[in-house]
Parts: structure tokens; sequence; C-alpha cells
């Protein structure tokens, strides 16, 4: 089985959870599996565990993780019965760029999946709420074909799907 697993959400959402526990069940049903798991956050975490957000380590861990995707596809693809995971647990926030990431996948013969998550965890990473509600909006606005829901264990609040209304209704009457 060689697959690729994409998951979307916003900060705070459960992707790495989520991602740990793929990897688990993937590991449990292939236990010589290779296993890749691209997540940006993991380069932008320093060896005591400390998240500092910085451009230039972002568009590093981008490029780290984009050249990880393509050797484990070219590998898989060389090594066509070896069992293989990868997962990418970034917000994948925009649609054209999940679709080009599951394109090449297909392209490579690995089967593929995307979840969406919609948890609203406490963000590890100090993200103001203003910009976690924004990006939970243009995931909203930004699905992906065949994008599978996960539903919410910690749902969001009436608070925050107040703020995000008022907003989006505030730019519909921008718009007029």
């Amino acid at each position: 089985m060689q697959k690729f697993i994409l998951l979307r959400g916003h900060q705070g959402s459960g992707k790495s959870t989520f991602a740990s526990e793929k990897i688990v069940e993937f590991q449990n049903a292939y236990p010589q599996a290779k296993i890749y798991h691209i997540e940006n956050d993991k380069e932008l975490t320093d060896a005591n565990g400390m998240y500092q957000f910085n451009t230039e380590k972002l568009v590093a861990a981008q490029q780290k993780g984009m050249a990880t995707l393509k050797n484990a596809l070219k590998f898989g693809q060389q090594n066509q019965t070896t069992d293989i995971l990868i997962i990418n647990s970034n917000t994948n926030q925009k649609a054209s760029v999940c679709r080009t990431l599951l394109d090449l996948a297909n392209k490579y013969g690995f089967e593929t999946e995307v979840y969406r998550l919609h948890n609203f965890y406490p963000n590890l990473h100090c993200v103001p709420e203003n910009e976690v509600l924004a990006a939970y909006h243009r995931l909203n606005q930004n699905c992906v074909k065949n994008e599978i829901d996960v539903p919410a264990t910690c749902p969001i609040s009436a608070e925050q799907q107040a703020k995000i209304d008022e907003k989006h209704n505030a730019l519909l009457q921008k718009d007029f």
C-alpha cells in the first residue's frame, strides 16, 4: 500500500494529533512501512521544543517538505512493493496547491486521501484568534474535491462563529 494523506485545518484544529493517529493506524496495518511526515511546524521548533515563527524558516520548511514529498514519491515508484505512507499535516489552505500535491501523488501511483479538520483546540503556537478564524473561513471557502470532513470533538464556539459571520457580512456589504 502506498498512500498520500493530505490534512487541512486551521491552527489548533488537531492536525498533528490526527496525523499521529493515521501513522499508528498505517503502521499497525503495515508494520514494515516507510513513513514520511511532512509538517512545517517541526522545522520551526528548536531542539528544546520551543516554537518560533520565522518567515525565512517557513520558506525553508516548505521547500524541505516539497523535496521530501518528491523524494518519497520517487522512492515509491522505484520500490512499488514497499508500503509507504506520506502524510502532510500543514494548514494547506489553498485548494489549488492541494490539488497540485494530490495530482503529483496520483501521478506516482499513490492512493490519496484528504481530511478536513474542524476542531478548535487552543493552538500551541499562540496564533492570534483573528488569524485562526480567518484561516478557518478561508478553508471553508476553498474545499478540495473528495475532502473527508472529520467531525469536531471540540467545535467552534458560538462567539467565534459570530465573529466569522460578522466579518463575512462586512465584506459582503463592502462589495455593494
